[in-house]
């Protein structure tokens, strides 16, 4: 590209992102463009463009769009890293780049949390009569019960992730790749065989077999709104999402005085890498040993 038009160049990066799999951070640069296209009102921009004015032009662009912090912080972030590998072998590169002294604070998250009583409730629930949203509720117990597990891994599972005679569920995080291996549970164990289908790919029947990106933010969109209608149904203040469930298990756990290194108080990317060291450090024993003590009323509740 002759004049290094920056558009052109991010769009490149999205689809050399989508092409390697990683979808998450296709949809986030595919967000920033559009943003920064929409900044710019849509007119050309190339790489001789963009000075530290443009940058925090931006930023007070987005902040005045009502985004929260942490959300510019992600769009300034990854148009940072477009900017810099756009950039490669480029001869008029400046010798300062206009993001230099660009200083990204994040802001605390927000508790996304509930009380178990909560949980108690949503397993307490007859849905018979809803069968899409006693799914929905059974996705986010089995979240709950199998330590937090992430709606994306739990949609993805597969009998091959049953080890041990079926008696250890073993995955990797689609998000880090770390491997995460746990007991099955008799009320993990109960889920399972509700929904079990001979034949199917997934242990839950929530995907199609070979789903695309697309097809799994459907599903996630699909989860939540269901969460939601539950959450309304129940009287319950705040948001219900599949993170909730995740958060809960995590702050149950942590309020019941279970070892850091099996569970930490945040769920970040970091924390994530960190905590799963040391559950792989410890064992089995003491993450079933943890679980019962945080999921043990749900499970009876599960198992009916």
């Amino acid at each position: 590209m002759k004049h290094k038009e920056f558009y052109k160049l991010m769009s490149l990066q999205e689809r050399d992102k989508r092409s390697a799999g990683d979808e998450s951070t296709a949809d986030l640069y595919r967000a920033v463009r559009r943003h920064f296209k929409d900044y710019n009102r849509g007119r050309e921009f190339f790489l001789t463009d963009m000075t530290t004015e443009v940058i925090y032009g931006f930023i007070e662009w987005l902040r005045e769009k009502g985004l929260r912090v942490n959300s510019v912080n992600s769009y300034l972030s990854n148009l940072r890293a477009m900017y810099n590998r756009a950039c490669l072998g480029w001869k008029k590169k400046p010798q300062e780049s206009p993001f230099a002294g660009l200083r990204l604070r994040r802001e605390k998250s927000r508790k996304r949390a509930i009380p178990v009583k909560e949980i108690v409730r949503i397993a307490s629930l007859d849905l018979k009569d809803e069968p899409r949203k006693q799914q929905a509720a059974d996705l986010a117990l089995f979240s709950f019960v199998a330590c937090g597990m992430p709606f994306v891994d739990l949609v993805h599972l597969t009998r091959e992730n049953l080890t041990d005679g079926g008696k250890v569920l073993s995955y990797h995080r689609q998000k880090t790749g770390a491997l995460i291996r746990m007991e099955v549970t008799p009320g993990m164990q109960a889920l399972i065989d509700r929904y079990s289908c001979a034949g199917a790919k997934y242990l839950f029947p929530v995907l199609p077999e070979d789903a695309t990106h697309e097809q799994y933010k459907h599903c996630l969109s699909t989860q939540n709104r269901y969460l939601d209608e539950i959450r309304q149904q129940l009287g319950m203040d705040g948001k219900l999402t599949t993170y909730v469930f995740r958060h809960t298990w995590a702050s149950e756990a942590y309020h019941r005085h279970v070892a850091i290194g099996i569970i930490s108080q945040g769920l970040g990317h970091s924390t994530e890498m960190m905590t799963r060291d040391y559950l792989a450090e410890f064992g089995l024993d003491k993450l079933a040993q943890a679980n019962k003590q945080v999921s043990g009323r749900i499970e009876m509740l599960v198992r009916g």
